[in-house]
C-alpha cells in the first residue's frame, strides 16, 4: 500500500481509519457544554430566591 502525499504541508491522514478525533475542538467544546451546564443549573437554584428577594411569605392564620 502507499499513501501520496498532495501537498508538502497536509497533515497525515490513514485512509483505512474510520474516522480521526479533532481532539482540540472535542476539548474546547465540552467545556463551554459544562460551562453552559453549570450556568443554567446556578440560575435555576438561584432564580426562585431572586424572584422573591423581599417578598415576605404569606402566614396562614388558624382561627378558632
Amino acid at each position: 500500500m502507499s499513501i501520496t502525499c498532495l501537498s508538502p504541508g497536509a497533515e497525515f491522514v490513514d485512509p483505512d481509519a474510520d474516522f480521526v478525533y479533532d481532539y482540540h475542538t472535542l476539548r474546547v467544546g465540552g467545556l463551554v457544554f459544562a460551562g453552559v451546564i453549570v450556568f443554567l443549573s446556578f440560575i435555576l437554584l438561584a432564580g426562585n430566591k431572586l424572584a422573591n428577594c423581599g417578598k415576605s411569605k404569606p402566614r396562614h392564620v388558624e382561627e378558632d
